[in-house]
């Protein structure tokens, strides 16, 4: 599955880390789209698209850029898509792959929304932000201010096959009890399983307004993945054989089986697919214990 080489497509890539992150990049360079990669760690982000930019056959010194900052500061999203139309004139694909992994303390989500009123009032946008989007998780409010800044430059040059994506997590899917006791600061619940749960409730929402915009919003729901789980795991023979076997395929995914399926929703080919979660997960989410809740 590749992209069309004639398109000139533009795509933005934030999260760029460990194996998904490089691989999602990898792939959409070698399809010929251009590409500005985003993380807020420079040493990190320098070293990935190095290794990227010096693959044989292709133009990557005029196809991949890359800035580094925080999604999650508001206004630096903006900075972030101005960079890509400033480069390469447009912008079709935005990538939220970012991810919050200090578990921050939770603070009262009213401030933060009656903060975003004040701001909004203050700088119109031709793409509005319901209120209940505005939250204090920070991961959730990272990919609303991307989803914010490139759905506006992409009402303007849209032709029919702009998209976004969230990569999210089997974790969100299957419920773990890592809290011990309730917190005022955590409320019972581990952040990052809630924030990855509600990825999903914000892509069916942000695909329905933009549905009859032509802008398709999709999630990428992986399982296991290696380069992506901890080093003690995957040296662990013990350990690794535990978690494959909770797999029904038997094993751990490799970072390329999450990205061609990401390259395959941000191609032609998904052309009628929008507001799906597509897990990757060699069927782990099967054995999700909230199945029967689901479809009662």
């Amino acid at each position: 599955m590749s992209l069309n080489k004639d398109d000139n497509r533009v795509v933005i890539i934030t999260g760029l880390s460990q194996g998904i992150g490089q691989s999602i990049l990898k792939d959409f360079v070698e399809s010929g789209t251009n590409v500005l990669a985003n993380s807020p760690n420079e040493q990190e982000l320098k070293k990935i698209v190095s290794s990227i930019s010096d693959l044989n056959d292709y133009d990557n010194n005029n196809r991949i850029s890359y800035l580094v900052g925080d999604i999650t500061e508001k206004g630096f999203a903006e900075v972030l898509v101005e960079e890509a139309i400033k480069k390469w004139g447009r912008i079709d694909i935005l990538i939220n792959n970012a991810k919050i992994t200090n578990n921050p303390k939770i603070k009262c989500d009213d401030e933060v929304i009656s903060e975003n009123k004040q701001q909004q009032r203050e700088q119109p946008s031709s793409y509005f932000v319901p209120e209940e989007y505005e939250t204090s998780d920070p991961m959730i409010r990272g990919i609303y201010y991307c989803i914010k800044a490139a759905v506006t430059r992409m009402l303007s040059n849209n032709d029919g096959n702009a998209t976004i994506i969230n990569i999210s997590s089997c974790q969100g899917c299957l419920s773990q009890q890592s809290v011990n006791s309730y917190r005022e600061d955590n409320f019972g619940v581990d952040p990052y399983v809630d924030s990855m749960a509600r990825i999903e409730t914000l892509t069916k929402s942000i695909a329905l307004q933009l549905a009859d915009k032509g802008i398709r919003v999709n999630g990428i729901v992986p399982g296991l993945v290696l380069d992506d789980i901890d080093d003690e795991l995957v040296k662990d023979v013990n350990k690794r054989n535990y978690k494959e076997n909770e797999v029904p395929l038997g094993r751990i995914a490799k970072p390329q089986e999450i990205s061609r399926a990401v390259l395959f929703l941000a191609s032609k080919e998904a052309s009628y697919i929008t507001g799906a979660m597509i897990p990757v997960d060699g069927g782990l989410m099967l054995k999700r214990p909230n199945y029967f809740v689901e479809v009662i």
